[in-house]
């Protein structure tokens, strides 16, 4: 079974967002090319000596440039557009056209919420000498904040020391160790024992009802979760954030574990006189109604529809005030060009190089950090 999975499923055996690392989670390896390509896209990435997007930062930083870091996740990467793309590169073409000399690093990683972006800033990133780090936080970053508390090892005194996928509430996993070296044991943890526990919260019947719908036992399971409203809702709902179900109260009761770390963020780089800057940007479904337009069924969003992320910007707007953090927000210029261009791929949901260069474009409009 072992040697026939590895031969007929082996592409399953892949990790999008790159390879497990014992102190990250999980990263890009260094120097190297990568090759996505689907009906919608077919582009080369290539990885810089630290297994980051873009040239190789020059250490010690040259005299007279001012470093600009972007955390963030694949959005941020620029996951599927090619590398002279990515919203990162046009804010640098953009600024040195201003005759600024500023130099961008793309710290996007697929699959990193805040808690791998201050262990990326602390432990790695510090070491480019940034002038000012801009924090873009993925409504889906509320779901991944709240997966990678498990993996997290501690010293004595309580503070993080790295996240480490092979270990689970501090232990050594032997399953997680084995099904990411495993063909077999991968294709176990995905057909059966998944289902396994889609079953257990849904009940069989309702799992079968679900099937005989047509709809994704993940959508049903985020479904009722919110009717409960239990504590692990994260859990189960990436999109939680952007559902048209939630209310600011609600989500209010969620957010405090991703707020947490961006005021960790915040504090480590205030530590260094460093200035700290909050970005947000929407999902297609927010944009307009045409944007992501056949993906989104996929995660239990209508067609043709126009969805309210109010309740999500309330609570992040309210933080960001709060802590008298900077906030841009770049929702009201993505669904003015949302009217006449495609900001987001059909199918696959991140931005297309339009996206890429609106969101540029909004960064650009003021440039509130060069005040900073």
């Amino acid at each position: 079974l072992e040697l026939g999975l590895r031969l007929f499923w082996l592409k399953q055996l892949t990790i999008r967002a790159g390879i497990e690392d014992p102190h990250f989670h999980h990263r890009l390896k260094p120097s190297e090319t990568y090759h996505f390509y689907s009906s919608e896209f077919d582009v080369h990435i290539r990885t810089n000596r630290f297994g980051l997007r873009g040239p190789d930062p020059v250490l010690p930083k040259p005299e007279g440039i001012v470093r600009l870091l972007m955390l963030g996740d694949s959005q941020t990467f620029g996951f599927p557009v090619q590398d002279q793309e990515t919203f990162c590169v046009l804010v640098e073409r953009g600024l040195r056209d201003r005759d600024y000399p500023v130099e961008v690093i793309n710290g996007g990683v697929s699959g990193y919420s805040p808690t791998l972006h201050y262990l990326s800033l602390r432990d790695q990133f510090l070491t480019f000498e940034p002038d000012l780090v801009i924090l873009w936080y993925d409504r889906g970053d509320l779901q991944e904040d709240a997966w990678f508390q498990k993996n997290l090892l501690y010293d004595d005194a309580g503070n993080i020391v790295r996240c480490d996928p092979q270990y689970t509430n501090g232990r050594f996993d032997r399953w997680e160790w084995l099904k990411n070296r495993s063909a077999l044991a991968k294709y176990l943890d995905t057909k059966l024992f998944r289902t396994l526990t889609k079953i257990r919260i849904l009940g069989l019947g309702g799992y079968l009802k679900t099937k005989l719908r047509g709809e994704r036992a993940k959508v049903a399971m985020a479904r009722l979760k919110t009717e409960q409203q239990t504590s692990d809702l994260p859990m189960y709902d990436r999109f939680l954030m952007i559902r048209e179900t939630p209310t600011p109260e609600l989500l209010e009761r969620y957010w405090p574990l991703s707020g947490r770390y961006v005021l960790m963020i915040r504090d480590l780089l205030a530590q260094r006189g460093i200035p700290f800057i909050l970005g947000t940007y929407p999902y297609g479904v927010t944009a307009g109604p045409t944007q992501w337009a056949e993906g989104r069924v996929y995660w239990g969003f209508e067609r043709g529809k126009l969805y309210d992320s109010s309740a999500a910007w309330t609570v992040v707007g309210r933080f960001a005030q709060t802590e008298g953090i900077p906030l841009i927000r770049t929702a009201p210029s993505f669904r003015a060009a949302a009217q006449s261009e495609k900001l987001y791929y059909e199918w696959d949901g991140h931005m297309t190089p339009a996206g890429h260069r609106v969101l540029a474009e909004r960064v650009l409009q003021d440039a509130p950090f060069l005040a900073l």
